[in-house]
């Protein structure tokens, strides 16, 4: 196999709507029939149908210069671009934004100036603004070429150029081209501007990646021969968007500034730089007053010199919180990166996969419609199947489990428009996670897809634990009427596992309650058990929820749950968990196997005989004087 020279990274979040753009520009690239090349889609967890599309692109990408996908679990345009040059199989690679439209010669002329500068470890392009939203009479903000540099456009002229260290300027992230193993001896894996967005208040970190380069010895250019047009809506005009911007460089500044002294330097030169900060800020509003809010490009630079001022104590602020969350057991971190590179490329390769199991009616009630409870499997590189305790606790540590709920809701979707005729119209429960809850986007996602499946919304169900429930009430009352309104039902699962009252469930009409494995375990054989079985199913009938008695797995607790008078029975006592089909039908006649006709529900002791009871129990006189 002969070696890849370049490869395009574009790590993205959420760019369903903009990568058709990017990958369109790069299957039109001219001049590469004289080297090997590639094009991977870094994957930041999105939450929309990204993947989808590359994988649609995939079908019909020519093969001259393949076109792959990986996933990036860990959010932030820095583990993005770390998990690029870690699959990347090019001795360049070449960082394109999801709104970066590279001219036709782009990939050529990077390689071109890769092979002839082998002393150069990275080197950026030229960048022009494409305001496409604008119309030919609407004007740039005044001033607009001050701020310019804060939107990623890079114009120094015609002429390549070094970037000089004295001169503390460097190329963004966008049109970069880095050499693979001079990033991988210099750039650490993590690095200290990790950030998941604008909300963390911090960006910056391609300067940082750039910084550790440039003091590992290695020279940085600008390449004017590479041009890339940089996609900008005009909400990122507004000044609310440009002031938050430049806010997050300036709080980063400081991190920057450190990083090109020497240790000894640093104690002497904070305090300078913090002394010139000020005065620049005062020089600034000195100059500018009250007509500064006229003026967006003087807002911005008032922000960012505000920000960099701050930016000592935010990034001392923030390294405690980072340092917060990341502190634990080292020992388990090597198996946990481990196991989160597995999940990683159980996303990549689609080695997730559904399984399924039964949800019958017991007593045959008008109404009673079987269901299918949707379990998640992952397949592992040997073609083991694992469970979710194995994979789960992972996904957790990650903040996963949102993604994991939503392949699931996806790839039921899609099985089913699959199946077509095959479809068995039954119910289908969908387990969901603390974190899909607290999700204010999760509806959106599913009218989505549901739309895009063509999927009536009454096939589904979605399942939460009882204890998380109990922790998230107003938000659960929400997602409840959201799903109600659309058509979807609501299960609580595990219910009689948490210690407290469910008077909760009179403001929350839940559809079904599943009761807790360990609860079902010891009916046969806990009075204790048995009664508190019985008070929830009671509980669940007089509200008007369907009861379903779980975990199933012997003739006694069949018995049992007949007598007790469920609504519904699941387990492997009934049926293993197997493969998500729709050609096999749920049997209506199940019951016949499982279910003996003689024994009947137990009816309520009446009100006389608890009453005579009470009598009967009840202390003498003289058995009340000694309790007392």
């Amino acid at each position: 196999m002969n070696p890849v020279n370049l490869t395009v990274a574009i790590p993205t979040y959420n760019g369903e709507t903009r990568l058709s753009d990017v990958l369109d520009h790069l299957k039109s690239q001219v001049g590469t029939e004289a080297f090997s090349w590639e094009v991977i889609v870094v994957d930041n967890n999105s939450s929309d149908r990204t993947a989808a599309v590359v994988r649609e692109y995939q079908k019909t990408w020519p093969s001259a210069y393949p076109l792959r996908y990986c996933f990036a679990p860990e959010q932030g345009a820095a583990f993005a671009r770390q998990r690029a040059v870690e699959k990347a199989q090019g001795e360049l690679i070449g960082f394109l934004d999801d709104d970066n439209l590279p001219e036709p010669d782009w990939v050529a002329a990077a390689y071109e100036f890769g092979k002839n500068h082998p002393g150069v470890g990275a080197f950026g392009s030229q960048i022009h603004g494409l305001f496409y939203e604008k119309k030919p009479e609407e004007k740039l903000p005044e001033n607009f070429k001050r701020i310019a540099c804060f939107l990623a456009i890079v114009e120094r002229g015609n002429s390549p150029r070094k970037y000089d260290p004295q001169h503390k300027i460097l190329p963004p992230g966008a049109g970069l081209v880095v050499r693979k193993q001079v990033w991988l001896e210099s750039v650490p894996k993590r690095l200290v501007l990790n950030h998941t967005g604008k909300d963390a208040g911090l960006a910056s970190e391609d300067l940082e990646v750039l910084l550790h380069i440039q003091k590992a010895g290695w020279d940085i250019w600008y390449n004017p021969a590479m041009v890339v047009y940089h996609k900008i809506p005009n909400k990122r005009l507004e000044p609310e968007y440009l002031k938050l911007l430049v806010r997050c460089v300036g709080l980063s500044r400081h991190r920057l500034r450190m990083m090109t002294l020497k240790s000894w330097q640093r104690p002497l030169a904070f305090p300078a730089y913090l002394a010139n900060d000020l005065r620049r800020l005062v020089l600034h509003g000195i100059r500018h007053g009250i007509a500064i809010k006229h003026d967006t490009a003087a807002i911005c630079e008032r922000e960012f010199l505000t920000s960099t001022l701050l930016s000592p104590l935010f990034l001392l602020k923030h390294q405690g919180i980072k340092l917060g969350e990341r502190s634990g057991d080292r020992t388990s971190e090597r198996a946990d990166q481990t196991s989160l590179e597995e999940l990683a490329e159980a996303f990549e390769k689609e080695r997730f996969c559904l399984h399924s199991q039964g949800v019958y009616p017991l007593n045959g009630t008008a109404g009673d419609r079987p269901h299918t409870e949707i379990l998640l499997r992952l397949q592992d590189a040997e073609g083991k199947l694992l469970l979710p305790n194995q994979f789960m606790p992972v996904a957790e540590q990650y903040n996963l489990m949102g993604t994991m709920d939503r392949w699931t809701i996806r790839k039921l979707c899609a099985q089913i428009a699959e199946a077509g005729d095959k479809f068995h119209r039954g119910l289908y429960e969908i387990n969901l996670s603390e974190t899909s809850l607290c999700d204010r986007h999760l509806i959106e996602f599913l009218v989505e897809e549901l739309e895009f499946y063509k999927i009536p919304p009454e096939l589904f169900c979605f399942c939460l634990p009882e204890t998380v429930a109990i922790g998230h009430l107003p938000r659960l009352q929400e997602l409840n009427h959201r799903l109600q309104s659309l058509g979807c039902q609501l299960a609580l699962d595990g219910v009689g596992n948490a210690q407290s009252s469910r008077d909760y469930l009179q403001l929350l009409p839940v559809n079904y309650l599943k009761l807790e494995g360990q609860l079902m375990h010891a009916i046969s054989n806990n009075f204790g058990s048995l009664n508190a079985v019985k008070n929830i199913n009671k509980l669940g009938q007089n509200l008007g929820i369907k009861t379903i008695a779980t975990h199933v797995e012997n003739s006694a607790i069949i018995e049992q749950i007949q007598r007790i008078g469920f609504n519904y029975i699941q387990g492997y006592g009934i049926e293993y968990p197997h493969p998500l089909s729709f050609e096999s039908v749920l049997s209506s006649d199940w019951v016949n196997k499982f279910v003996k006709p003689e024994i009947s529900i137990e009816p309520e002791p009446s009100q006389s005989l608890v009453s005579s009871l009470a009598e009967l129990l009840a202390p003498t006189p003289v058995e009340s004087e000694l309790v007392i």
